[in-house]
């Protein structure tokens, strides 16, 4: 099964978003990660689409979402998810987000509250940004590696032989790997390929979830949620503060350890993460 590429202008920006499925069916959305793409979601969006009708969105400043400003921040990609759903009229669906995607949901959910029905975050950090777990050494080498990314490349086939065993790719599925290589990059007509997020886009991104204060923005939620969370050192637990506040301020909220994956769980073991998002849902 193939999605359907399409766009839809809401508050200024054109938003991109993949297509999945029979319109009669309960609505599915979905949003990736800060650097990703909205194929990231295709091996999850094929399964789902069997009974769901799926939307698979590009964030801004990702993918083939456009927009004629900077404006890189949470809160504004919060606004968008909120801007997107109303003007789709896909209230009260289904949400799925990995990390930033999954807090572009819970802010929509706080600026509109009750336009997501029910929410898996996906490895969400619901509580300060995980830049504030590393040093400030280790801090300054992740923002300087991020700026340092190559924009450009030969062709996809260079950048996936130049990525496929780094540390943070290697324990990726080949599908969602390659799902990546392809919905991240943009050809430039001569063979070669250019990634779609800027790596200044990223960095502004990081950021400024430095700045986010959750526990401020994240109120009077309306959605039900589960958050799946990796096995990793300085993952979240049921007990963290943060993850306390949000049981208090959604209509319900559970916590799923996975136990297994580092953050990037979704494309490490997407098997198991639909098992669990199947659970919540279904």
């Amino acid at each position: 099964m193939q999605p359907e590429s399409k766009f839809v202008e809401s508050d200024g920006v054109k938003h991109h978003y993949l297509e999945w499925g029979n319109p009669d069916n309960p609505n599915v959305v979905m949003f990736h990660a800060v650097g990703m793409c909205s194929q990231i979601w295709n091996n999850t969006a094929r399964d789902l689409a069997r009974d769901y009708h799926v939307y698979s969105f590009d964030l801004r400043g990702h993918g083939d979402t456009e927009h004629k400003h900077g404006g890189y921040t949470f809160q504004e990609i919060g606004e968008d998810s909120a801007s997107v759903i109303q003007a789709l009229g896909l209230e009260e669906s289904i949400a799925i987000g990995h990390s930033a995607g999954g807090m572009s949901m819970l802010i929509a959910d706080s600026l509109v509250p009750g336009i997501i029905g029910k929410g898996v975050l996906v490895d969400t950090r619901v509580g300060e940004s995980p830049m504030n777990l590393l040093t400030p050494e280790e801090a300054k080498l992740r923002i300087e590696r991020t700026l340092q990314k190559r924009s450009i490349w030969e062709s996809r086939d260079a950048m996936y032989a130049a990525y496929r065993d780094r540390r943070v790719f290697k324990p990726w599925t080949d599908e969602v790997f390659t799902d990546y290589i392809d919905g991240a990059t943009r050809p430039l007509g001569d063979g070669r390929v250019e990634l779609k997020c800027n790596p200044q886009v990223e960095e502004s991104f990081y950021q400024n979830r430095v700045e986010l204060d959750t526990a401020k923005v994240l109120k009077g939620l309306g959605g039900e949620y589960v958050l799946l969370v990796g096995a990793y050192d300085g993952a979240q637990t049921p007990q963290d503060a943060a993850v306390l506040h949000l049981q208090k301020e959604t209509k319900d909220f559970q916590v799923k350890e996975l136990g297994a994956g580092s953050h990037f769980v979704p494309m490490e073991h997407p098997n198991l993460v639909l098992k669990e998002i199947r659970n919540f849902i279904d």
